[in-house]
């Protein structure tokens, strides 16, 4: 891509006003090199470059220039010359500016940077001047859970507290938070019975709309790919959607539950491996990690069936986190879980540093008024885990209490073709066996 194309001149190769700017900064390379990063990141998609960069490694591929421009045409219907070489042009130009490195295929992403040129909104809550740090997780979760009408503030808080990594305490908690954030028009709050104890009920104002959540689902649907009018749809709504018979409704639903999921469990959107709407709606894979205290890969499978979760399908999920590097495995069983499927998990955690846990139709039931019930349910599936890992294998096992690896080995060619697909496209897709 030559000066035309980087829109630094015009037809008849007069600068254009960036060009002008970048020449009278030509002494100072700092800036120079800065202020035409931000060019790219914001007029050419270099944003949308670097977050393909990130889900090539959530797939576990090289961000070679083939994969990158096949990435393109995948996610953005960018259709890229096969001869050319942009992605290596603006890489090196986003060096320039410390973006990224240039020295592997493992390039690495300064975000902050990123952020600092662009002002770009991430999942996380916009800097407001003059708030706490309570005031601003208990506005942040707000934005993630998106209520209808009144919460229970204690339901917020509680979520808030596990996605922050704070303590929030009940006391007074209407002279530390809402009050300050009700006169600041965000919220209105109210307590039903006038009740001391009892818990008070919050609802968001057009002025949170435009200014918080706005922002930060803007930001949300242009990584994930969803759009944002989807996104604000309730857990029960996109449950119903779930059943539709548009496998296309089908598909964004369950990619819908699966981000909605991960965002209130605190985590931040990776990359996807399958999409809902390559399987007919059949099931979903995203990739999503948690930086909060230390790094913690999840990989969060959605199956849209009523039939129960297998042995099979729990083996190919950890055959597949090995290539995916992921140390928690949440898997969402609409139809539940067989014993044996339960067993084998055990047997699993037992033997690897990983952890499987489950949620079925049962536990999506509440997300929308109680959505801190998803962490106590997550809490008892942990403390079972831990049960299992403290437990050690009987020396001579039966039958139905093989080594998991055997199990593993069952399924070999199935992990081998979904890696495969690993390989061949960023989406990881296709497999759709709902068995």
């Amino acid at each position: 891509m030559g000066p035309a194309g980087y829109g630094l001149v015009d037809d008849q190769f007069e600068f254009t006003d960036l060009g002008q700017e970048l020449n009278a900064v030509r002494d100072d390379p700092e800036k120079l090199h800065d202020r035409f990063a931000r060019h790219i990141l914001l007029e050419l998609d270099g944003l949308k470059v670097l977050e393909l960069v990130e889900d090539l490694h959530a797939a576990g591929k090289q961000t070679t220039n083939d994969n990158v421009k096949q990435g393109l045409r995948d996610q953005y219907d960018m259709h890229i010359d096969k001869t050319s070489n942009h992605w290596s042009q603006m890489r090196a130009w986003l060096s320039e500016a410390d973006l990224v490195n240039t020295g592997t295929h493992r390039y690495e992403i300064e975000w902050s940077k990123v952020e600092e040129l662009t002002g770009m909104a991430s999942d996380e809550l916009l800097d407001l001047d003059g708030l706490t740090d309570e005031q601003r997780a208990f506005l942040h979760t707000l934005a993630i859970l998106d209520p209808e009408g009144y919460i229970q503030n204690s339901a917020v808080r509680k979520v808030a507290e596990e996605i922050h990594a704070i303590d929030i305490s009940q006391s007074k908690v209407s002279d530390r938070i809402l009050n300050p954030l009700e006169e600041l028009g965000y919220i209105e709050w109210k307590n039903p019975s006038e009740v001391t104890g009892k818990p008070n009920l919050v609802r968001t104002t057009e002025q949170f709309d435009a200014e918080i959540l706005d922002p930060v689902l803007e930001d949300v649907a242009d990584r994930v790919g969803i759009p944002r009018h989807v996104l604000r749809l309730s857990f029960e709504e996109v449950t119903e959607q779930l059943d539709s018979n548009s496998t296309y409704e089908k598909g964004v639903a369950l990619e819908t539950l699966a981000i909605k999921l991960g965002r209130l469990l605190g985590l931040d959107f990776a990359g996807w491996r399958v999409r809902g709407q390559k399987t007919g709606g059949a099931e979903v894979d995203v990739v999503m990690d948690s930086i909060a205290n230390t790094f913690n890969r999840w990989q969060i499978q959605c199956k849209n069936t009523t039939d129960q979760v297998r042995s099979k399908h729990i083996a190919r999920e950890v055959g597949l986190s090995r290539t995916l590097q992921t140390n928690t495995i949440l898997m969402i069983a609409r139809g539940g879980v067989t014993d044996d499927g339960e067993q084998f998990a055990a047997r699993i955690m037992q033997h690897e540093n990983l952890s499987i846990l489950f949620i079925d139709d049962s536990d999506l039931q509440e997300l929308d008024t109680r959505p801190d019930e998803l962490l106590e349910t997550l809490r008892g599936e942990s403390k079972r885990i831990q049960r299992y890992k403290r437990l050690s294998l009987d020396n001579e096992q039966t039958e139905e209490e093989r080594d998991p690896q055997e199990v593993l080995d069952e399924y070999e060619d199935e992990i081998e073709k979904a890696t495969e697909n690993t390989d061949k496209t960023l989406d990881l897709s296709n497999f759709a066996d709902n068995e």
